[in-house]
């Protein structure tokens, strides 16, 4: 779907047309991006599985300082709920587990942009973008273990061990962000135009206490999103 957008984009944009960038526009944006994924991997006595929904949405605006450059505040909502399932054998017992897991951030954020016109109404702009907010998580656990019957002995004098278990938690996190993005920003009138964000660079720390931070370089096309602009 994301390929087929890029593609309109690129038709549209041998157009004869053109949509003049001038200081003092203003910008407003909304865009976002929704997943649902299935992961597995390990071998015979570790298997693990994720079922994953994931969707960002983001508002946001800014005015032209320049004919070219941009500056303005946003808010990034992000919000993920995972099935994770996991499956365990060790020293001739089985356990299973299944762990709920939701989490949610609101990142208000501030960005300065540059649109650099390529042809017609198609422009390419790169955004640097800081916000600070907070991670808010919840998780419930459910395991189960049993001792395996290996086929050795009488099933009826077995001795079936087993255990079942579970738990509960919550956090808050303070989270930060800092990337750089860049954008491909089609309109399709002098004031409403389409984009496609096609991945970046990325670092965010999690918990300033403990220094938990990260480094995320990502252009996969699964994660790109797709947003209109208004221009006023």
């Amino acid at each position: 779907m994301k390929k087929l957008v890029l593609s309109i984009l690129i038709i549209f944009s041998t157009f004869d047309m053109f949509a003049q960038m001038e200081k003092g526009d203003i910008i407003i944006s909304v865009s976002g991006n929704y997943i649902k994924t299935t992961t597995e991997d390990g071998g015979y006595t570790n298997q693990n599985a994720t079922q994953g929904k994931y969707l960002n949405f983001s508002p946001s605006i800014g005015t032209l300082t320049k004919d070219n450059t941009i500056a303005g505040l946003g808010l990034d909502y992000y919000w993920t709920k995972e099935k994770r399932f996991n499956s365990i054998r060790f020293n001739g017992f089985l356990q299973n587990e299944v762990m709920n897991a939701k989490s949610k951030v609101i990142l208000p954020y501030f960005y300065i942009g540059y649109y650099y016109h390529i042809i017609s109404k198609l422009y390419l702009n790169a955004n640097f973008k800081m916000g600070c907010g907070v991670i808010k998580s919840e998780m419930n656990t459910d395991y189960v273990g049993t001792r395996e019957y290996d086929g050795s002995s009488d099933l009826t004098s077995f001795d079936f061990e087993t255990y079942v278990n579970g738990a509960e938690s919550s956090s808050d996190y303070d989270y930060f962000c800092t990337n750089i993005y860049p954008e491909i920003t089609y309109f399709v009138s002098t004031r409403l135009g389409l984009c496609l964000g096609i991945g970046g660079i990325e670092y965010s720390m999690i918990d300033w206490k403990k220094d938990n931070s990260s480094w995320i370089v990502n252009f996969n096309p699964n994660y790109w999103k797709f947003g209109i602009k208004v221009k006023l």
